[in-house]
């Protein structure tokens, strides 16, 4: 794998991470525009940021799993991180299952709704600006990772 072709992944990596940040972003505004209306509309928006973190993000994660922190294993600088980003991954998880238990506070639900919004940029911030970055500059080959990682947020995208 070229140096060209390798920053060219850890690039599709890093938008592969922005995009699913921008849609969590649009859907936390479809929510708190909804907030106070109630009825349909909230419970439409509640719906849709569970459907992403049940149909993208815990894909998209397994993804990650499976393919992008493993890559990380040579790389000493990189296993902490990984590690760290893993347990951040057990946070988003409580975020995700407070938000998806039926609720009718709907204040809470966006409260709810903005803290999974802000551990996803947390964690992912430091997947593209920390993890993704320290694996390229190795030469660790990314390829594989960015492809398995942008089909996982590309699949569940359709659905949504």
């Amino acid at each position: 794998m070229t140096d060209a072709t390798n920053q060219e992944a850890a690039v599709e990596l890093q938008a592969t991470m922005f995009d699913l940040l921008g849609r969590i972003a649009v859907l936390e505004r479809d929510v708190f525009r909804t907030v106070g209306q109630g009825g349909p509309e909230f419970e439409a928006t509640h719906r849709a940021v569970v459907d992403f973190a049940e149909f993208t993000l815990r894909p998209w994660h397994r993804a990650a799993e499976e393919a992008l922190y493993p890559a990380a294993a040579p790389v000493v600088r990189a296993q902490l991180l990984v590690e760290g980003l893993l347990g951040e991954w057990q946070t988003v998880e409580q975020a995700y299952s407070r938000l998806s238990c039926v609720s009718t506070d709907q204040v809470r639900v966006a409260a709810d709704i903005s803290a999974l919004r802000v551990l996803l940029v947390v964690m992912l911030g430091k997947c593209m600006d920390l993890l993704v970055p320290a694996l390229a500059e190795d030469g660790i080959p990314l390829t594989d990772a960015a492809e398995r990682l942008a089909a996982a947020a590309a699949a569940t995208a359709k659905q949504g």
